[in-house]
């Protein structure tokens, strides 16, 4: 039989024994510090992804918000024009007085920053310049729409500053919004398109108004010939738009939305669009004939204002 005879020097062992702990001290200490800084890194990437898409949300914010005061400024002149007729006052009176607050604090809220309405204050040079120069036109807007309606008259001189400057209004919003898009929405392939359908989308919602506003316009014999030429081009521009985004266009470069849901708000609005065509083309029409339009209008206006935040959903900011 063989024995292993083994030299087991307490000493040694013992100092081993001290050894290995130290080792497995040191090894935990380092494993918990890994831990930790896992942790912390874990914390402060999560921290970092929540601060970008907060960020990108306040851009696309902005972006919706400007186009959104583009409709409006067609909205407020759409609306005064129907008090002017007497045509159901109280609700049009509010519907003008609530717009022109959401395109006051969209403009404030630009210089100063709204938490809110989730804008980050302003500091680029060429987007102030143009807030300027909407701000410029809107200081005496903003004062017409407030005293257009006491004691239940018309201020003839407010209603003539809405109607001269309501386009003015809606030309320098549209600049702006183009200038936000193309600061803050990548440049990507699948963007490009997405953002030509938008603009499209876009016009829509404010044609909506704009036709209806010109058709009234026509009606009350204000300005009627230019009037009736500025509705026939809005009327095309209309038409055109919404059978693009339908079906594609190749010579306006839209392509068909392929989104069924997108697809279907954009058919009701095609039925909604074909009921009153024939009325928005007819020389003369009575007041009836415009009080349905002023119902189907209302229509148009909420689906274009869900097909354009639909389309705006799919961007990549």
């Amino acid at each position: 039989m063989t024995y292993f005879y083994v030299n087991f020097n307490t000493k040694q062992h013992g100092d081993s024994i001290m050894i290995k702990k130290a080792l497995l001290t040191l090894f935990f200490i380092f494993i918990g510090n890994s831990l930790l800084n896992a942790k912390n890194l874990h914390l402060e990437l999560t921290q970092l992804v929540n601060e970008a898409f907060e960020q990108e949300e306040a851009k696309n914010q902005v972006i919706n918000l400007a186009a959104l005061n583009k409709m409006l400024s067609q909205r407020m002149a759409k609306d005064a024009i129907l008090i002017t007729q007497n045509i159901n006052v109280d609700y049009y009176t509010k519907d003008l007085m609530d717009s022109g607050k959401k395109f006051d604090l969209f403009i404030q809220g630009m210089y100063k920053g709204n938490e809110s309405l989730k804008l980050p204050k302003q500091t680029d040079k060429e987007i102030l310049s143009e807030l300027n120069e909407i701000n410029a036109v809107w200081k005496e807007f903003h004062i017409a729409i407030q005293n257009f309606y006491k004691n239940k008259k018309v201020d003839k001189e407010a209603y003539a500053i809405i109607i001269n400057q309501n386009e003015k209004l809606m030309r320098l919003s549209h600049k702006l919004t183009q200038t936000l898009q193309s600061k803050h929405i990548l440049d990507t392939q699948d963007n490009q398109v997405i953002v030509h359908t938008l603009k499209f989308a876009d016009r829509q919602r404010m044609l909506t108004q704009k036709m209806f506003k010109e058709k009234f316009l026509v009606y009350t014999k204000e300005d009627a010939e230019r009037n009736n030429v500025r509705l026939r081009g809005s009327i095309i521009l209309f038409k055109n738009g919404l059978e693009g985004l339908i079906k594609g266009d190749h010579k306006r470069g839209l392509k068909k939305v392929t989104s069924k849901p997108i697809q279907d708000k954009l058919q009701e609005m095609h039925e909604l669009y074909n009921e009153v065509e024939d009325l928005y083309k007819k020389d003369n029409v009575v007041l009836k004939e415009l009080k349905h339009l002023a119902s189907i209008d209302k229509k148009l206006m909420g689906l274009s204002i869900e097909v354009v935040t639909m389309i705006e959903n799919t961007l990549v900011y």
